[in-house]
């Protein structure tokens, strides 16, 4: 085989890996993009853990005004998710701080956790099973006057 012939079959043989890695990153589905870039977890009892040791992360509801006023986590800072981008300001953590994120099953948490990650928050955690695990497992809720 001459040595142009051997450039040739390893400039293919490059060229396949590459198509085969393109094809698998185009083809990786949202829940994989999130699975890998996305927060860290953290459980309602891990949580629990951390307010009783006076270790408690910022913990931020992004549900709407009404919902964090029928019951919310104790301690927590109500910054609807879709008023997040104009209120970063009112967050008062380092960015290197721990925040843990919840809504009532996780939607409107991911697109809040996302905005801090691009804000330049690098502890962004995300509440497992959201207000609806928070409740269920009969973890402490304030209620407060609304809007």
């Amino acid at each position: 085989m001459s040595k142009k012939d051997l450039w040739v079959s390893r400039l293919h043989l490059l060229a396949g890996c590459i198509v085969v890695a393109l094809s698998a990153a185009c083809t990786a589905t949202d829940n994989d993009a999130t699975h890998v870039a996305g927060p860290k977890s953290v459980t309602a009892a891990e949580l629990t853990e951390q307010i009783q040791s006076s270790k408690s992360p910022l913990i931020l509801d992004v549900r709407s005004e009404q919902e964090f006023a029928e019951g919310h986590i104790p301690g927590a800072l109500n910054i609807p998710y879709d008023q997040l981008g104009d209120r970063l300001s009112e967050i008062g953590v380092a960015k290197t701080d721990e925040i843990v994120v919840h809504c009532r099953s996780g939607h409107r948490a991911g697109i809040a956790e996302k905005l801090l990650i691009q804000a330049g928050y690098s502890d962004v955690r995300d509440l497992d099973g959201h207000m609806n695990a928070w409740q269920s497992g009969g973890y402490p809720i304030e209620e407060s006057q609304c809007c």
